[in-house]
Order: C-alpha cells, then structure tokens, then sequence
C-alpha cells in the first residue's frame, strides 16, 4: 500500500512539472506588465524586476519550483505596492 501511495506521489510530481515550467513566462510576462503601467519608485521596481530575473533563471535551470514561488513572491509584493 504505502509503494503504490509513493508511486502515485512521484507520477504527479512528474505530471505537474511541465505545467509549471509553462506557467513561469506567462508570470514572467504579467510582472513585466504590471511593471510598465505602475507608479512605483524605481527602487520598487528594480527589487521586483530582480525577483522576476531570479525566478527566471531558476526556471531556465530546470528548478520550476522555486522559480513559481519567486515569481509569486515578485507578483506579491507588486500588488501591496499598488
């Protein structure tokens, strides 16, 4: 029983990866947007912009994981800037 849990678990994993690794440009895509029509400070958005470049070299290392949670984390913080 707990083989085929652990089966099952490593099957999804490897199902939900390309997802994610389709879903880092699409975001990637959106903060450049956000950015380009805000009013932030330019220190605002160089931190953003450097969390989007972060999360794009993570995506681009095959690390699709950690590049969706700082692409969120660059998303996050563009919305409370607003």
């Amino acid at each position: 029983m707990l083989k085929n849990t652990a089966l099952a678990a490593v099957m999804l994993a490897f199902m939900a990866t390309p997802a994610l690794a389709a879903r880092c440009p699409a975001d990637a895509k959106a903060i450049e947007a956000d950015l380009a029509a805000s009013t932030l400070s330019d220190a605002e958005k160089a931190e953003i912009t450097a969390l989007k470049d972060e999360g794009m070299a993570q995506h681009a290392a095959g690390d699709h994981g950690a590049a969706v949670a700082t692409l969120a984390k660059a998303m996050s913080q563009l919305q409370m800037a607003k």
